[in-house]
């Protein structure tokens, strides 16, 4: 009877153990949330896929387009001499993350060479873009600044289409001294193909 109990005990106590492992194992799955396949649906990276934009740069108009035209692991290489990859945080190059989950979050920081301090911060994730490529709804909105020396603030605003990638790109320089916002770039989305 004694033996019959202390198995019975042991059965017990490896149960309870075994079954708070797995609830912790649920919680760890839960805190460390995997927002790779979400990042990819707003820039999707597969070796084929292009975007063609048009620019206009301080006046100067011209069009670029943007391929994706091999892997070097984790990371999707563009024919501009970028790398771009999606992990469980977000969207990134090789310096910064350009778009981060979950999108209603607190701003992020990069530290660019260790000069240049970013901040971007998911501004809307529900707006509408008018491009030559189309009319994109509920486009996500990631506002970046970096503050510049003589008072000055470069603002630009990425917007990302849901299976498409980044749409249009503007970028506006705040004199502080002045209370002037002086147009830099535009970067508009003229065709895509997207796998």
């Amino acid at each position: 009877m004694k033996k019959t109990l202390l198995v019975l005990l042991v059965f017990i106590a490896v149960f309870t153990v075994a079954c708070g492992s797995t609830d912790k194992k649920k919680d760890e799955k839960y805190h460390l949330s995997d927002y790779k396949e979400s990042a990819m649906r707003y820039l999707p990276l597969a070796v084929g896929n292009s975007w063609k934009y048009k620019v206009n740069y301080f006046g100067q108009s011209g069009e670029t387009e943007v391929s994706i035209v091999g892997t070097d692991g984790d990371w999707f290489l563009d024919n501009k001499g970028g790398k771009l990859k999606a992990d469980r945080h977000g969207i990134r190059d090789a310096d910064r993350y350009l778009l981060m989950f979950p999108l209603q979050r607190e701003a992020w920081t990069t530290i660019i060479k260790q000069r240049t301090r970013e901040i971007r911060k998911t501004e809307g994730v529900d707006e509408t873009v008018k491009v030559p490529a189309g009319t994109f709804e509920g486009t996500i909105k990631v506002h970046t600044t970096v503050e510049l020396p003589g008072k000055k603030v470069l603002h630009s605003y990425h917007y990302f289409a849901l299976k498409v990638g980044i749409v249009k790109i503007v970028t506006v320089l705040e004199d502080v001294r002045e209370n002037k916002m002086i147009p830099q770039t535009t970067t508009e989305l003229v065709s895509y193909a997207v796998e």
